[in-house]
């Protein structure tokens, strides 16, 4: 059986999670995970965005007061930011993305973007890909554009959520942007995405993979069965998924773990 050190990839109810900050770390703890990380999205997606940034800086008070156990897990504060634009902006300034343990972003409808010209050349162009071949190769160009540039502009980017989902991507270039950046290819359990295929594809492309449940309720937290399913059929090397056991957690993988060691 295949076992996991953390989960990192939760929303509670400060953006569209039904659960606490101390549901998740208790659901955590009941699931055996030594980590979980609490990354609610940035505040530029309609409905499921926090109501605004400084909402993380509340959530890392909620941490520090409701969630330290002795028995575990370590509980991290993240956020998941929405990709704004071609350029690879984020919803998330840099000031509060400093203060955060890790950093994931993602492509999700409904973001508001940086000018209407990039609405038109992102979000419109993709609500459009159904109308032939040719808007599809538009919308996968632009979307692809997207995620690669958000990958090579934020430095501090730890995961790419759920490569394609809603904004079908060139997976085997975000695949090498992710591995060239170091940033985590995730396989997302609560939206069983990516799909084996383009799993297999960025694995020839180099990227290393992150396994995370995008849990919105304390049921699923640590719920993690899809990529340990693939994971298994696949035969992926276990060195290529940070967050197995034997990973050792965010202090081997953590990008702002990783500079406190070497610097």
């Amino acid at each position: 059986m295949m076992e996991f050190y953390g989960d990192y990839h939760t929303h509670s109810r400060h953006s569209d999670g039904r659960q606490s900050e101390a549901d998740i770390a208790a659901a955590a703890r009941k699931r055996g995970l030594k980590e979980v990380a609490i990354t609610d999205h940035g505040p530029l997606a309609a409905v499921i965005g926090v109501d605004n940034a400084g909402e993380y800086s509340k959530i890392r008070e909620r941490i520090d007061e409701d969630c330290w156990d002795k028995e575990g897990p370590r509980v991290l504060l993240g956020a998941e930011a929405n990709i704004r634009d071609l350029q690879g902006t984020l919803d998330i300034p840099p000031s509060v993305i400093e203060d955060l343990d890790l950093l994931i972003a993602g492509m999700h409808p409904y973001t508001l973007p940086s000018t209407i010209k990039d609405g038109w050349d992102l979000f419109a162009r993709n609500s459009l890909r159904h109308l032939g071949a040719a808007q599809r190769e538009k919308a996968i160009n632009a979307n692809t554009k997207a995620c690669k540039e958000a990958i090579c502009q934020n430095p501090d980017l730890d995961i790419l959520a759920h490569p394609g989902l809603f904004f079908t991507v060139d997976v085997q270039e975000i695949a090498e942007a992710c591995a060239q950046k170091e940033v985590l290819f995730e396989i997302n359990c609560a939206h069983e995405h990516p799909d084996i295929s383009d799993i297999m594809e960025a694995e020839r492309a180099g990227a290393c993979f992150i396994v995370n449940s995008d849990s919105h309720f304390e049921e699923t937290v640590g719920e993690l069965d899809y990529g340990a399913k693939v994971l298994e059929q696949l035969k992926i090397d276990p060195d290529r998924v940070v967050n197995l056991e034997a990973g050792g957690g965010y202090a081997q993988w953590g990008k702002k773990m990783k500079n406190c060691r070497y610097s």
